[in-house]
């Protein structure tokens, strides 16, 4: 598990001190739990798009693709871990790791307030919808030792094949589904989203995103508005190995 490239780096803050931290897991195929011992984590970005209000939590769920950023104000001096902790997967449990170590030292500084409204925020659960569709993101049984089909709605991906084909200047509401034991972060290429709802239960909104944990035999339901870019793209499963065998599809979209 390594930060930047390194195995355990050390990182450095003042006590008092206020640093903004942009977390990006960029494994294949790791979700990570992300907690600093001593601290909490406020949140105020995901995926690059900032939060109406701050977000103060314990810890951050990150699948494959995903990106929090997070303002961190010291306490008193010492030395603390930046973990990952650990997380059900669905078919294994990830284990506890140390990924950094903080030290906080050197001349105390007196702590700003973190804020805590951040940049308005256009909820779409109140939009219009024009359509709403089901994914579902599937394994096929295996074809041989250690060797599966990855599916979506039963078809692996078709780069000459529309999946889904929208409108621009409407609102969609989309249920992923995860018919599998194990987690598919969902992810959408162009066109960001809003989930307001987990497993058929509402959900506040509190950002757009572009990646999303979908959890074993569970699923989440998102909006979207389609409102800027005609053409086409795609949305998969960000673990690499189900995406390159076929855990993909196509939007295209009309002006």
């Amino acid at each position: 598990r390594l930060v930047n490239g390194q195995l355990n780096p050390t990182m450095t803050i003042r006590p008092g001190e206020t640093q903004r931290w942009r977390v990006l897991n960029a494994s294949s195929n790791v979700t990570y739990r992300i907690h600093l011992d001593g601290h909490q984590l406020h949140q105020i970005a995901k995926d690059g798009n900032t939060l109406g209000e701050t977000w103060t939590r314990d810890a951050i769920v990150l699948s494959p693709g995903e990106r929090t950023e997070v303002l961190v104000q010291a306490g008193a001096a010492g030395t603390y871990a930046f973990r990952t902790l650990p997380i059900s997967v669905g078919i294994n449990t990830q284990q506890d790791t140390v990924l950094a170590t903080v030290i906080v030292d050197g001349d105390p500084m007196t702590p700003e307030p973190v804020p805590t409204t951040l940049l308005p925020l256009e909820d779409f659960s109140q939009d219009t919808i024009a359509q709403r569709r089901e994914i579902t993101f599937q394994f096929s049984p295996p074809i041989g030792p250690n060797q599966s089909i990855f599916w979506i709605d039963h078809k692996q991906f078709g780069g000459d094949r529309d999946d889904q084909v929208v409108q621009l200047g409407t609102t969609e509401e989309w249920t992923i589904r995860n018919a599998s034991m194990s987690w598919h972060p969902f992810h959408i290429h162009i066109n960001d989203y809003q989930v307001v709802a987990v497993n058929g239960k509402p959900v506040p909104v509190r950002y757009s995103e572009d990646t999303t944990g979908v959890p074993p035999f569970g699923e989440i339901t998102m909006r979207t508005r389609f409102e800027d870019f005609p053409g086409r793209w795609v949305y998969h499963c960000h673990i690499l190995l189900h995406e390159d065998n076929g855990m993909m599809g196509t939007v295209r979209a009309l002006a």
